[in-house]
């Protein structure tokens, strides 16, 4: 057993032991609720042989839910007699933004997935970081972390992928994403993101995939494909017996080049939109995406807003109230999977 304490985190847990375990890290931080108090992150363990290890976590961001039953229903419907290797799930990695139901912590309101390597002098969103590259990271040979578009916005159901400078771990990585068999897989520019979970996992060679399953809501048929994608990456790295694949009714995957391509339509001022176009749809460079109400001036004209390229709306947003700069749409073309394999070296 590794023993590992920081000045806000601390975890003893026995990542080596064998069959269903769980337990916890504990984040002890003060804040106006409590001297010293502590908020206990989630941690199960599904091991049996000597197979490979798999690191799995969700709530990383506290309000993205889909993958935060997926991790609990694996939990609970996985028996350690089908398992050769060991699966490491925490299912509220950053328990106090969960246990809030915020996208941030409500303790330094510090965004995790923007708080990589970490630091465990530097407060509590940091330490959990730092917790995840000094005593998680070592221990696994792949990764996934589940996302959503939260009560913010919605995505297509997709992979998502980080380039590396690494052409072995990005392979590996891709393999990941094509394993997992959700319709979209959406690529990433990993050198503008280092504070993110995915490209540090990358720097410490660990093959690493996040996916985003829906959001504005609970979305049904994005969990049922995040349970059928995780289910087949388990399956890909023989942690899992089976060849089948769960999902055998997708449709081929559709490979989104955010690197060169992506695109972002934002709300110039504060008012209603009213969209004209449908997440997943193609649009063209012109095309209307809607029209952006004022909100105080009833008398002024409504100001149409137009893609400026085309590609496949990929990210909508759920509300229709919108203030200055708000992200209204992100479009990405569709390419080959060979172009998305010749992006690991940007």
């Amino acid at each position: 057993m590794t023993v590992y304490k920081s000045t806000f985190l601390s975890c003893d847990f026995d990542f080596d032991v064998s069959g269903k375990n769980y337990g916890s890290a504990r984040l002890d931080y003060s804040d106006d609720l409590g001297v010293s108090r502590v908020f206990p992150i989630p941690i199960a363990t599904i091991s049996n042989g000597s197979g490979p290890t798999i690191l799995l976590t969700a709530g990383n961001h506290g309000n993205e839910d889909e993958g935060q039953l997926i991790l609990r229903r694996l939990i609970h419907e996985l028996d350690p007699t089908d398992v050769c290797g060991r699966i490491i799930i925490l299912p509220a990695l950053n328990y106090p933004a969960v246990r809030s139901n915020r996208r941030t912590s409500p303790l330094d309101n510090g965004n995790l997935n923007r708080s990589f390597p970490g630091d465990p002098e530097n407060g509590p969103t940091p330490a959990i970081a730092r917790f995840v590259v000094d005593q998680l990271l070592p221990l696994a040979d792949a990764g996934i972390d589940f996302h959503s578009g939260g009560r913010a916005a919605k995505y297509v159901t997709t992979s998502f992928l980080c380039t590396c400078s690494d052409p072995e771990i990005y392979r590996k990585s891709f393999d990941l994403a094509e394993a997992f068999s959700a319709p979209y897989l959406y690529v990433v520019d990993g050198t503008k993101s280092k504070t993110g979970f995915d490209p540090v996992a990358h720097d410490r060679q660990v093959p690493f995939i996040s996916n985003e399953l829906g959001g504005g809501g609970v979305d049904r048929e994005a969990v049922q494909i995040g349970y059928r994608g995780v289910q087949n990456v388990l399956k890909f790295l023989e942690i899992v017996s089976g060849s089948e694949e769960m999902n055998d009714d997708r449709k081929d995957t559709i490979y989104l080049d955010a690197v060169n391509t992506g695109d972002v339509l934002y709300a110039p001022y504060e008012g209603i939109f009213e969209a004209r176009v449908e997440l997943g749809e193609r649009v063209e460079a012109g095309q209307t995406a809607g029209a952006l109400y004022s909100l105080d001036e009833v008398a002024r004209a409504p100001k149409v807003l137009k893609f400026a390229n085309s590609g496949v709306v990929c990210i909508k947003a759920v509300s229709a109230r919108v203030v200055h700069g708000s992200r209204l749409f992100m479009t990405a073309e569709s390419v080959t999977a060979e172009e998305i394999l010749g992006l690991s070296e940007v």
